[in-house]
């Protein structure tokens, strides 16, 4: 797509979207006018004047009395019993304090008053929001404002008097904080957002899981000085029956004893009512695929810092999602993963930003006609922004090492060959004198104990050689290889097997890939040589080379065409960076260094090689390849952790690789 054209869409875009939000708040806007000419008796708003009136008539302790609500309710919309449903009122004492001068008023001016108050509540959460930031400026935030003004759940909260916008402020300010680095802050806002918990149940999680002690500090330390205020207000007693109720109705779904003369359930689409209306296998399944969930975006929540408004957007969406009871005006708390998403977008710091356009339109599309669909296209909404976060946050890659320029040590490249070599006397002289001449400046072999006169045939062809004590493995073996090259000053190191199932007539080729810089590290790859089935490779070594790849590129969000290559040639800035001397002894070596390349940011190369198989190519059964397969799929597991937070030595990018080349050395001797 041009340049002009992409302009052109993005322009049609941003009107589109513009159009959408003033269209809406418009509508809405129209209707509340219409509404509150009416008698004010059906929203939400009456439970919390009656219980703003039985705070200041009863006395705190009366506010979470079951009885004396539905007795306050009804006066208040002076409705017959037998024709009115009471709505429990479950708000935290110090959202009562807020509210509790209402009481002065009467019905109406009151509910006028909630609504101006929630209006500037929605004005400063603009605010804040743009000012947080990265590129929403000018046609952008005029867009934002818009579709802010327009979203749905908004207006329900303005139109219903209900206390959303008293948690999205703060929690707009929580963001805010966050993303600045400025955990205590965003510890301490969180906590003032806490008039409805059950939404906010992944806040701490995340300060947990990023360690962010001051942000958990802070927030503890607001928590207990709520809890303080609460106790001096209405009494021990109430603060212990305000927490029976949540956890039995906003936590659990069910009122306390007595509730039964003033239930009502209008969280139609929370996860409570999907897992009520289950059989009881079904409800088990789901319970154990929210705990898979929840655990997912747990980890993705402690993933490496390095996008904290992913962090935060993530944790408010998945709360929202998760959370077991919910309505429509509670997924006002969309707008701050909403405009995060918008905001990273159009930064350019997110991987998908054309998904995320299309996220956040069928969303706010699938949220703003609830009406005229029905509450489950709102579940909907929420679920995608959550999905999308929750892929987007595990698609982020760790910053790369900064990487100097390529240097050499003479005046061109310094190649060092060398040969893992393991019972590889009838092979080893064919394979050496296949080399071309003048391309290798030094060949080093490297003797694993083997049983046979591979010693003697290295040394009588002039090689380098270094023999183990005792055998340490493949893995092991390439450890004192690569060690012994860069104490012999090699710029460029090719790996390549003895046992000649690869042909050395391509070295050329791979040295040229990492002098020109177009890569740190080369592989040899034989899918994109001649059909390996052609070549000899077992069909159980194909599929298994397949799915192992499939799953490396997927994880590690590569394009290799293959892992599994012995044949290698790397860069010496490459081997000095990543710490191969804590990788593995044994042929998961290999894994472990393509896995380093990826998490430190290194290019990788490949250039077409054709396998060998023939009796005297070393080979690996089929259950030494399948406990390779396995130890493949642990690596992999063992990076995702790293990235977690759970530090992993051969992903700590510390080697002191050129000064320690013989740390094998009381194992080992010159030949």
């Amino acid at each position: 797509m041009t340049r002009g054209l992409a302009q052109r869409w993005r322009r049609l875009g941003f009107a589109a979207a513009a159009g959408a939000g003033v269209g809406s708040f418009v509508f809405w806007a129209a209707y509340w006018v219409s509404f509150i000419r009416g008698n004010l008796r059906g929203p939400d708003f009456f439970s919390f004047y009656a219980a703003a009136k039985l705070y200041v008539l009863k006395g705190g302790s009366a506010v979470y009395d079951l009885a004396l609500q539905k007795q306050f309710e009804l006066q208040v919309t002076s409705q017959p019993p037998d024709r009115f449903i009471v709505l429990p009122y479950f708000h935290p004492p110090y959202y009562t304090l807020l509210i509790a001068p209402l009481a002065a008023l009467s019905y109406r001016q009151a509910y006028y008053t909630m609504a101006a108050f929630n209006l500037l509540l929605t004005a400063a959460l603009v605010i804040l929001l743009v000012r947080s930031s990265l590129s929403i400026h000018g046609r952008a935030a005029i867009v934002a404002v818009a579709m802010i003004a327009g979203f749905f759940p908004l207006f329900v909260t303005v139109l219903q008097g209900q206390s959303d916008l008293v948690v999205l402020v703060p929690l707009a300010a929580a963001y805010a904080a966050w993303a600045r680095g400025r955990h205590g802050w965003a510890g301490v806002f969180s906590a003032l957002a806490l008039a409805k918990p059950q939404l906010l149940l992944l806040i701490p999680v995340l300060f947990l899981a990023r360690r962010a002690w001051r942000a958990l500090a802070g927030f503890v330390v607001v928590v207990a000085g709520l809890g303080v205020v609460s106790v001096a207000a209405f009494g021990f007693s109430a603060v212990r029956a305000y927490l029976g109720a949540l956890g039995t109705w906003a936590i659990g779904g069910r009122l306390p004893s007595g509730g039964e003369l003033v239930y009502t359930d209008t969280a139609v689409y929370s996860l409570r009512n999907i897992i009520d209306a289950l059989p009881g296998v079904g409800q088990a399944v789901t319970l154990a695929v929210l705990v898979l969930l929840l655990a997912l975006v747990a980890l993705s929540l402690s993933w490496r810092p390095d996008k904290p408004r992913l962090d935060f957007a993530l944790a408010v969406a998945a709360s929202l999602v998760l959370s077991p009871h919910q309505n429509v005006h509670d997924l006002a708390l969309l707008v701050i993963p909403g405009f995060a998403v918008a905001d990273l977008a159009l930064a350019g710091q997110v991987r998908w930003p054309r998904a995320a356009a299309v996220v956040l339109a069928v969303a706010y599309a699938a949220i703003n006609m609830t009406l005229a669909i029905n509450l489950w296209s709102a579940a909907l909404g929420a679920l995608l922004v959550a999905a999308y976060l929750t892929f987007e946050r595990m698609s982020v890659r760790p910053d790369p090492l900064p990487l100097g320029e390529l240097t050499w040590s003479g005046p061109r490249p310094r190649r060092v060959i060398v040969l893992p070599a393991y019972r590889a006397a009838k092979t080893l002289q064919e394979v050496v004198g296949a080399i071309p001449p003048g391309h290798a400046d030094r060949i080093l072999l490297v003797d694993d104990a083997s049983a046979d006169s591979t010693v003697s045939v290295a040394t009588a062809l002039r090689l380098d050689v270094i023999r183990h004590k005792r055998n340490l493995g493949y893995g092991g073996n390439q450890k004192t290889c690569y060690g012994q090259a860069l104490k012999m000053g090699a710029d460029v190191v090719v790996m390549l097997h003895p046992d000649g199932q690869y042909d050395p007539a391509i070295i050329p080729n791979l040295c040229r890939v990492i002098e020109d810089g177009e890569a740190d590290i080369v592989l040899g790859s034989r899918w994109l040589g001649i059909d390996p089935a052609k070549a000899g490779m077992p069909w159980w070594k194909r599929i298994g080379n397949r799915f192992l790849t499939a799953a490396e590129n997927r994880v590690l969000g590569l394009h290799i065409s293959e892992y599994h290559t012995g044949y290698r040639a790397y860069s010496r800035r490459f081997l000095e960076a990543i710490p191969f001397l804590e990788n593995s002894n044994d042929f998961v070596f290999d894994t472990q260094v393509l896995i380093q390349a990826a998490a430190f940011g290194f290019k990788i190369g490949e250039v077409p090689a054709i396998g060998k198989y023939h009796e005297d190519a070393s080979s690996v059964s089929f259950g030494t390849s399948t406990v390779y397969g396995l130890k493949t799929l642990a690596a992999l597991a063992r990076y995702v952790s790293h990235r977690a937070g759970f530090k992993c030595s051969w992903l700590t990018p510390a080697s002191d690789a050129d000064k320690q080349a013989l740390a094998v050395g009381q194992v080992a001797h010159d030949g």
